[in-house]
């Protein structure tokens, strides 16, 4: 029988298959990029090894694989924090995940499968379906269409920098959030988006791409700088 630990509240860990700090690993990043570890705030290895119940040693390894993705930021003596990103970082990720995807979109305009434009039509689809149902969390977090266009792109280190770029982008995200007009803002831009697609038109693609990111990025910003103002405003009380 596979051996578990349980946390309250949440369904227990296997480890049959990964290492205990694939597990941990897997549920500090869940905790970090759905806010419920803030930005900022203390990662203390003892108290986070005594919750999942295992020792300081797959906390340890966890916390150093975040600090690599960028999630984590490791400070001597000090110990280990959730990574705060500056205005000037986000604006950088948004402009190399701009330059990533936009590329990403022309060649997947080229190499698309049929099943791959199936799939892309069926996402829309059920973005649209939960959109319509009024005010809910955004339906982007689950029904990445980006994900599957830089798939078809069919290049796989291009892939990888867009994954890489997309977790440190997720703490950003987590805070701003595409949600009301925006969210619906971006189903239409998505909608543009998968009709070059299907004409296999690879400069609309990419310039359909470069406008629905830049959009994003605006809207991230604004969002985040309210969030900066509030911050300051409620630690100045």
């Amino acid at each position: 029988m596979a051996e578990t630990f349980r946390l309250d509240g949440v369904s227990p860990i296997d480890r049959s298959n990964l290492t205990l700090a694939d597990r941990v690993e897997a549920r500090l990043r869940e905790q970090i990029v759905q806010g419920e570890r803030p930005t900022g705030s203390r990662l203390n290895e003892v108290e986070i090894a005594a919750d999942l119940g295992v020792s300081r040693g797959p906390v340890r390894e966890a916390l150093q694989r975040l600090a690599h993705a960028g999630l984590v930021t490791l400070e001597s003596h000090r110990g280990a924090f959730v990574r705060r990103l500056d205005l000037g970082e986000v604006r950088e990720l948004f402009e190399v995940r701009i330059a990533l995807e936009c590329h990403a979109a022309e060649l997947a305009a080229e190499r698309i499968s049929d099943a791959g434009l199936e799939e892309l039509v069926r996402l829309q689809e059920a973005s649209m379906s939960e959109m319509s149902q009024g005010p809910t969390p955004t339906p982007f977090d689950h029904l990445d269409l980006h994900t599957l266009i830089v798939r078809e792109s069919g290049n796989g280190r291009l892939q990888q920098a867009v994954a890489q770029v997309n977790v440190e982008l997720r703490l950003p995200r987590s805070r701003s959030g595409a949600t009301g007009a925006r969210a619906r803002e971006a189903v239409d831009e998505h909608r543009e988006l998968i009709a070059h697609l299907t004409a296999r038109d690879a400069e609309g693609a990419r310039s359909a791409m470069r406008r629905h990111l830049t959009a994003s990025l605006h809207n991230t910003m604004q969002l985040l700088q309210v969030a900066e103002g509030h911050d300051s405003e409620e630690g100045s009380r």
